[in-house]
């Protein structure tokens, strides 16, 4: 009796390890791909820095990654004017099929970039009923700026030994790696 409860408890232990596990020891085979729009006023102003909303897990991924590029960041707690270049950043949504040994998985994040600061864009997109149509739709704002959006989608499948915490993690790196590589995409050659 006392092997039963010894291989339970082990069980146990193991699933835990897997499902709480911040691990990812694997193969990945990961495919990004992202569409952009943007429109630039003439005299568009190019702060210094980023803002970066929210100041969520993908938000401190994505200023991670802009401070490793360089930037002074700063994370806001909410979508207001700024002295940097503001970037809101979010998960729209994210899918997972796990296994400890083979992961599946899709992630679509958004951002909505301001050169001046101007979190106007971000928030129009937010309050609208056609969120799709207000994302794509650009205004011309008092300040001349540049604005972009950035959807980005990450699709990969890893094989080998993986926490699903990990795993998540992975993905969402990986998008932020994509936001920060296709905002400066956008923008190279824009700021000058």
């Amino acid at each position: 009796m006392r092997k039963v409860y010894a291989v339970v408890l082990v069980l146990v232990v193991l699933s835990f390890t897997f499902y709480f596990g911040n691990f990812f020891m694997a193969r990945p085979e990961t495919h990004t791909s992202a569409r952009t729009g943007s429109m630039k006023s003439v005299n568009a102003t190019f702060n210094d820095g980023f803002c970066v909303y929210p100041d969520s897990p993908l938000g401190k991924m994505v200023a991670e990654e802009l401070r490793g590029r360089g930037y002074k960041v700063l994370l806001l707690s909410a979508p207001v004017e700024c002295d940097g270049q503001f970037l809101a950043v979010w998960v729209k949504w994210f899918n997972v099929s796990y296994s400890p040994v083979l992961a599946r998985g899709h992630v679509r994040v958004i951002a909505v970039y301001s050169s001046a600061g101007d979190p106007t864009h971000y928030l129009r997109y937010r309050n609208a009923t056609d969120g799709t149509a207000a994302l794509m739709d650009f205004e011309d704002t008092q300040i001349p700026q540049f604005q972009a959006y950035v959807l980005v989608d990450v699709s990969d499948e890893s094989r080998g030994i993986i926490g699903l915490r990990g795993y998540q993690d992975y993905l969402m790196r990986e998008a932020a790696k994509a936001v920060v590589g296709n905002i400066k995409h956008v923008t190279d050659g824009e700021a000058g």
